[in-house]
């Protein structure tokens, strides 16, 4: 019988990749207004300062507050590289493809657990691969199976994939030793915070040009940052208190789906037959990791 926490983290991480799906159209529109610096450190900078609002300080229990900064630090650190990378790459590629690649990180998930000497068991190997090529299926292009005309844009957005998996593993380890809520602050505002004084040391022309800012760039900035990061990193801590790393990917997967349903119904970018096939094949790799675990146990 499947557990009613794992139940409980799934349906949590299902949420924020919904959550995370709907911001790429929001992302990818923010860039006409903004530098990628100055709307990934604008964005999580006030989704840290939201969520003060809902901290109550006298409750705040930390054993060992150096670990615990240590590891807040590292993960907002990872978070700023991830988030930077891919808004880089939303400049000149798709929302969807955006998803698209993003989601690779459910290979390097796994991978990089391998490494960490948390190798995952085999009956979740199947579901990645599933994942995987579901995730190939939805981003390449409709002439070719493998032909993924990847432009900068694109490169960007995989790298940031990598910088996901580290984050996921950082976030798995520490959310199981600290209070989520004052983690997930701390990382947020030290992610904002790392990257204003970049821009401020060495992009001060970028981080402080508001020519460009209306009502549409504000609308794209605060749905960002309550969207993404106050809702979807918020559930997404609580979610992996109870989902291990790699069923977490697999789960987080989905927001490669979302990501394509609106970027069609927003956009218009068109999801062809073969990103159908694909959709469902990532959906399908996410019911089995909920279900060949418990088959091994049986």
């Amino acid at each position: 019988m499947i557990s009613l926490s794992k139940i409980k983290g799934s349906i949590l991480l299902l949420i924020a990749s919904l959550v995370w799906g709907s911001t790429f159209v929001p992302q990818k529109i923010a860039m006409d207004f903004w530098s990628p610096l100055q709307f990934t450190s604008f964005r999580f900078l006030i989704g840290g300062v939201i969520l003060l609002l809902f901290l109550n300080i006298k409750e705040i229990k930390v054993n060992n507050k150096f670990h615990f900064i240590i590891c807040s630090s590292s993960s907002g650190l990872i978070l700023g590289l991830a988030a930077l990378f891919q808004q880089i790459g939303i400049v000149s590629t798709s929302a969807t493809n955006a998803g698209f690649f993003t989601g690779l990180y459910v290979l390097m998930v796994p991978l990089i657990g391998i490494f960490l000497l948390k190798i995952p068991h085999w009956s979740i190997w199947p579901c990645v691969v599933i994942c995987f090529f579901g995730s190939i299926l939805l981003g390449t292009s409709k002439e070719s199976l493998f032909s993924l005309d990847l432009n900068i844009g694109d490169i960007w957005v995989i790298i940031s994939a990598l910088f996901w998996a580290m984050h996921l593993h950082i976030v798995s380890y520490s959310v199981k030793r600290f209070p989520v809520l004052i983690f997930s602050i701390l990382q947020f505002v030290l992610c904002g915070t790392f990257l204003f004084l970049y821009g401020i040391l060495f992009q001060k022309d970028l981080i402080f040009n508001f020519e460009s800012i209306n009502s549409y760039a504000i609308f794209t900035l605060l749905y960002c940052s309550l969207g993404s990061v106050c809702i979807g990193f918020t559930l997404q801590m609580f979610g992996q208190r109870l989902v291990s790393p790699t069923p977490a990917a697999l789960i987080m997967s989905s927001e490669a789906v979302f990501a394509a349903i609106f970027g069609w119904l927003i956009l218009s970018e068109v999801l062809n037959l073969k990103g159908l096939v694909g959709a469902s094949l990532i959906l399908l790799g996410i019911l089995l990791v909920q279900i060949l675990p418990k088959l091994r146990i049986n």
